[in-house]
């Protein structure tokens, strides 16, 4: 199998977490990505754009977890989606699961790395 990617697309706020609002914050792997710096705001019914890459290299899957910022007491999981190399290339939706509260949906698509 060659190399492969996967490209993080959309993020869809289907409920928000605990209010109107929800202050958002993403990590790969544990690493914090999204936004580059302090929060996104989304709201029920919301759907914002992304463009971030992650190389599977020798990984086999790749976690995304979402958080909602509840400063100053700390942060809500509002779960993880796990991305697999070994899923088909093309487009693919998968909701946050194992979260606290609230509903999302991240939108990404799989395929080869050309050299």
């Amino acid at each position: 199998m060659g190399e492969k990617s996967v490209k993080l697309t959309r993020i869809r706020c289907n409920e928000t977490d605990d209010d109107e609002v929800d202050e958002l914050f993403m990590f790969h792997n544990g690493t914090r990505f999204w936004p580059p710096s302090g929060i996104f705001s989304m709201t029920q019914g919301t759907e914002v754009g992304m463009d971030s890459v992650f190389d599977f290299g020798a990984d086999e899957t790749k976690r995304i977890s979402l958080r909602d910022d509840e400063s100053p007491l700390g942060s809500d999981s509002l779960g993880w989606v796990e991305i697999s190399r070994f899923e088909p290339n093309g487009p693919h939706d998968k909701n946050f699961g194992g979260g606290d509260g609230g509903s999302y949906t991240l939108s990404y698509r799989v395929r080869e790395i050309i050299e």
